[in-house]
């Protein structure tokens, strides 16, 4: 008998064939198979969508239609989603196997969110690493924010809001209305996921302005103006740090990942 499903993990796509390695991560972070995998495509060409359809199982669902973006494909994966909990992966990282399907349901069954790190990569090196003990204190609002795709959840808590879609920062303008409602949250210091370097908020200088000045308007909306300039200098200096920290001392990514037979089921 097919075991239920308790967690669905939220993958948008568009034109990343690398897609089929993120998809392969989930099947090795899901050792107690009940995670059901949402990809929600915003119109890829052909080839894409025929890379994704073989990699499906009974179970997953898969949503190929124009959206207005990466946040409108979250915003889309949440309204179908219909598991207890919540995770998300883009389509050009994947899940260490550190952090498992097992670990995420055990934390979430006493918890509200789970939250463990990310490393962010180019190439073969780690680049930075986003921690998750910060979000267990509750300072994703004065910019030490939670590694978004390390963080499970509650379906009831998640799907409580949206992404808007007018906010370039529109994560984490949603993940600070979320720990806005004081949320129990469990962390880890594994690595759950490694995530791919070089996307839309890092093509240019103008691009990185104009989402550092969105950032600002949003700590000043949530916080207040007075400490939005104070939790936009955390966020940049703990970037900046953890970059430096990590040119000093070089990772590879492979130090980072447990094939699935060594990957621990044990609960953080």
């Amino acid at each position: 008998m097919t075991a239920p499903k308790q967690l669905t993990i939220i993958l948008p796509s568009y034109n990343d064939a690398r897609i089929a390695e993120a998809i392969q991560s989930v099947r090795r972070f899901d050792d107690i198979a009940t995670v059901k995998l949402l990809v929600v495509d915003g119109g890829s060409k052909s080839e894409i969508q025929d890379l994704i359809r073989p990699l499906m199982r009974p179970g997953d669902v898969f949503v190929c239609e124009r959206d207005r973006g990466i946040f409108d494909a979250l915003n889309k994966g949440l309204e179908r989603c219909d598991t207890a909990y919540i995770g998300w992966l883009g389509s050009d990282d994947r899940f260490s196997g550190q952090v498992t399907a097992a670990d995420v349901v055990s934390a979430l069954a006493h918890h509200d969110l789970f939250v463990a790190g990310t490393a962010h990569f180019r190439g073969d090196r780690v680049r930075r690493v986003t921690h998750a003990l910060p979000s267990r204190f509750g300072l994703v609002p004065f910019g030490m924010n939670n590694p978004h795709f390390s963080t499970f959840g509650r379906a009831a808590l998640l799907r409580s809001d949206r992404f808007d879609l007018a906010v370039m920062a529109a994560d984490i303008d949603y993940f600070i209305r979320i720990f806005a409602t004081k949320p129990r949250v469990a962390t880890t210091s594994s690595i759950a996921t490694l995530m791919a370097e070089g996307g839309f908020s890092t093509q240019s200088y103008r691009v990185i302005l104009r989402i550092n000045r969105q950032l600002f308007a949003v700590y000043a909306k949530r916080l207040s103006a007075v400490f939005a300039p104070f939790a936009l200098l955390v966020k940049l200096g703990s970037k900046s740090l953890s970059v430096v920290y990590y040119k000093l001392f070089k990772l590879d990514c492979a130090a980072l990942e447990r094939p699935a037979a060594a990957a621990s089921a044990t609960p953080p």
